[in-house]
């Protein structure tokens, strides 16, 4: 063989198996095993639930409002709102958010002040169980008990002490109040302020609740939904806390969820409001009026679900829902805002209830199943429920005699590994009640929660071993997950339609990924497994990065057959052709280098029709390199079957469709809106003829990738999520509506708009929109975080505007 003939047929060799870094040779790709999951489907009927009453008249129930649920010792405890003539706060118990059970009356009926309680909520705070609420929307109250399911009495105080009073005990403050515990063991109440806006206050003496104990208020960091806003609720996960919050009126269709986010939190002040942050949305009639939401840890210990409620029948009447939330960073979407059968929550990899799957190993009592230890991974997330006891100690990582141990000592809790202390802190707790200990067992960082408060940071590696206890004195729930810092998203089915982060790959190189710089990182996103992920650090997001031939894969779960959008949010300084592949379909894509005002852009990836069911979305990078932030997948995307002004659907107020035209009024103050199209549609381009009446239109126009309208009076007329052209006789405007107004761009019209039949042009293409009227007119913009699907209407919530031809075609 002549020289230099070798090292070129292993260069060869390498590309066959696929080059794309230094000496990487792309192993056999591993087939992902098809799950049939268990499944529950929203809304859910809970036995026990408020029934029928004034609010709601006979023909239905009042239901599930405002579900407050809370985790503690293994089992969830659900807090609705009372319904509004009744007595009483009910509470139901469960082991895994769908089956609940009725324990009864949380706080008695003969408690006065609990007369329609609004949105009870409770916090397990130094050994009791504090419940707030705010009867009939007229200010807080605080009840206190041993218990989370019974026993609840009135605990705060006016300064004069008169119990006779209803008034005695009411500390004002809005409605909606929320508990939060910082680290440092203070004790926070979260509420509603007016005009609209979330604000808190220190509960300064826990012990003794009056309004001279509560500090003063302080405004609730940055969170806005444009109108009334209420529901707060904080979770944390990693480095991040976000805040939940709901609006804009219970009663409307468009009732929702958003979020604003803090990187390491040391102050309520201090949330961002990123640009599009709504996660819980729905208008279907089948399912709508969605928000008032809590959030909580799934049974696994790793995965967050969202509680809500929905609106059914007439007035107030409401249903419990439960939706699972995924995170990257600042990024958080819900996984689907479902109202079909999806997967339930997933157990925990080992558990023990009461002490009765502990088994001795070597010489500790260890989580066990048939007697035998059951063995963590090096990355995972425990839990220990115990009431201490001299000489308790935890363990996480046990064997051959060594591992890591938790101690709470006098006045802290200590962390040793192989008798070396790793961190230490002081922290009070109750001696002789039930403390919560939490490890989540990173790789590189770990963090040690004592009732909730991080107590502890530490350097973690892999620790394989035993969880357990030196005596079974006190012992209640225990359990761990092979996930931590939410890796359990990454095996999380995608249930389309949905959004979800582009890093929630599945696990396993070769098996959830194969990406050729891929590489393990300190701390990485990813523990425990090599990833190539770029943060974004202006916008605080994750986005991975695929150079050619690399590829990675997702779980999911399709709704239904259909032709479904795809649309990425992307880093704007990359450009790559990518191959999406869904069980049997396929599509190519390009992702351009787009230049944007912001660090990250979305982008439209085209259309795929796909089957019902479990099964895999493939993404590999053709060429060029992609670094992608998210995906999102919308359904009903297929070309319309005709292009007819006969099939335009009213929305509200007072609509005229024939074959010819289509004219929307407004009647009285109820605007008039009518809606064409596949709602899933991403780009199109459409010639429309309108007429315009210069003597009555004060607020016409047309609404582009129009979704989740709805209407009620005491909200924003702006009410979608979309965009609005609207057309004056002096100017024309292009609007980002997001149930309120953000302008995006305007131009004046010389001489004013005549009245009469005019020419409208429309290109909606990714993140561009570009306008013209009457061919001289025009309009660009580019929304870097725009809505990606909808469908196109007409607007008046002044006047009336008739359309009276409309071309259309998707691109």
């Amino acid at each position: 063989m002549k020289k230099g003939i070798v090292p070129i047929m292993m260069a060869v060799f390498m590309c066959l198996g696929g080059c794309g870094g230094s000496g990487f040779v792309r192993g056999k790709e591993i087939d992902y095993v098809l799950p049939q999951p268990e499944r529950y489907k929203n809304h859910i009927e809970i036995d026990g639930q408020w029934g029928a009453s004034a609010a709601t008249g006979e023909d239905g129930q009042y239901g599930i409002g405002d579900p407050f649920v809370m985790r503690h010792n293994g089992k969830y405890y659900l807090y609705p709102s009372t319904s509004d003539p009744c007595d009483g706060i009910k509470v139901f118990e469960s082991s895994d958010l769908i089956n609940w059970t009725y324990k009864g009356l949380a706080v008695a009926e003969s408690e006065k002040t609990a007369h329609g309680a609004y949105a009870p909520e409770v916090v397990y705070y130094n050994g009791w169980f504090y419940m707030c609420q705010s009867r009939a929307g007229k200010g807080h109250y605080i009840y206190r008990s041993s218990s989370p399911t019974e026993g609840f009495t009135l605990f705060s105080t006016s300064n004069d002490g008169n119990r006779e009073s209803l008034d005695d005990g009411n500390l004002g403050m809005g409605i909606d109040g929320s508990f939060y515990v910082s680290d440092s063991g203070k004790l926070y109440i979260m509420h509603t302020s007016t005009p609209a806006g979330l604000k808190f206050n220190e509960i300064l003496n826990p012990e003794d609740i009056r309004p001279s104990t509560i500090g003063k208020a302080e405004v609730l960091g940055d969170a806005n939904l444009r109108h009334w806003i209420e529901g707060p609720g904080i979770f944390r996960r990693g480095e991040y806390s976000y805040l939940t919050y709901t609006g804009n009126h219970v009663i409307s269709k468009g009732y929702r969820v958003a979020y604003s986010y803090a990187r390491n939190l040391k102050s309520l002040r201090e949330f961002t409001q990123p640009a599009d942050n709504v996660t819980i949305i729905d208008t279907h009639d089948e399912h709508y009026g969605l928000g008032h939401s809590s959030n909580v840890l799934g049974p696994d210990l790793d995965s967050v679900y969202t509680a809500y409620h929905s609106l059914v029948g007439r007035g107030p009447a409401r249903r419990y829902n439960v939706d699972r939330y995924l995170t990257s960073g600042s990024l958080l979407t819900a996984n689907g805002v479902t109202h079909r059968a999806v997967a339930v929550p997933a157990a925990p990899y080992a558990q023990s209830v009461c002490g009765d799957a502990l088994a001795l190993h070597e010489d500790i009592l260890a989580v066990s199943a048939e007697n035998s230890p059951v063995i963590s991974d090096g990355y995972f997330t425990a839990e220990y429920n115990f009431t201490p006891c001299d000489g308790q100690i935890l363990y996480f990582g046990y064997g051959n005699g060594g591992g890591y141990e938790i101690r709470l000592t006098n006045n802290g809790i200590t962390l040793q590994k192989d008798g070396k202390t790793l961190g230490e802190t002081k922290a009070k707790y109750p001696s002789d009640k039930l403390n919560t200990v939490r490890v989540e067992n990173g790789d590189g960082i770990g963090y040690v929660y004592l009732n909730g408060m991080r107590v502890i940071t530490y350097e973690a590696t892999a620790a394989k071993g035993a969880v357990g206890y030196s005596k079974r004195d006190g012992v209640e729930y225990t359990a761990f997950t092979n996930d931590v810092f939410g890796t359990s998203d990454f095996e999380a089915l995608k249930n389309f339609p949905t959004v979800f982060p582009a890093t929630s790959y599945l696990k396993g190189e070769n098996r959830g990924f194969s990406i050729a710089n891929a590489k393990r990182e300190k701390g990485g996103l990813r523990a425990g497994e090599k990833q190539s992920i770029e943060k974004v650090e202006s916008e605080e997001v994750n986005a991975v990065v695929l150079g050619a031939g690399d590829w990675v894969k997702y779980a999911v779960d399709i709704a239904s057959d259909d032709t479904y959008s795809l649309s990425a949010r992307v880093a704007a300084n990359c450009a790559a052709k990518i191959k999406i592949t869904i069980g049997d379909s396929e599509i190519t894509c390009d992702i351009p280098a787009v230049k944007a005002e912001s660090d990250t852009v979305k982008i439209s990836l085209g259309r795929i029709k796909v089957k019902a069911g479990v099964q895999t979305m493939r993404v590999q990078t053709v060429s060029g390199t992609a670094k992608i932030v998210s995906f999102e997948a919308r359904d009903n995307a297929a070309n319309p079957q005709r292009v007819a002004l006969g099939d335009f659907k009213a929305e509200g107020g007072k609509i005229t469709v024939t074959d010819t035209s289509v004219t929307a009024e407004n009647s009285g103050d109820v605007p008039g809106a009518a809606l064409w199209g596949n709602s899933g549609i991403s780009d199109f381009e459409a010639k429309l003829k309108i007429v315009f009446d210069k003597a009555n239109s004060s607020d016409v126009g047309i609404m582009l990738r129009a979704s989740d309208y709805s209407y009620y009076n005491a909200q924003p007329k702006q009410s979608w999520r979309g965009y609005y052209l609207k057309i004056s006789d002096l100017m024309l405007t292009l609007s980002r509506y997001d149930y309120g107004d953000t302008p995006l761009a305007a131009v004046r019209i010389d001489g004013g708009l005549s009245s009469g039949e005019h020419s409208l042009s429309l290109l909606v293409k990714s993140n561009r929109i570009e306008v013209t009227l009457d061919g001289k007119y025009n309009i660009s913009v580019k929304d870097d975080a725009a809505f990606m699907h909808g469908r196109l209407g007409v607007f008046a919530g002044s006047g009336n505007l008739k359309i009276t031809a409309l071309n259309y075609k998707t691109l």
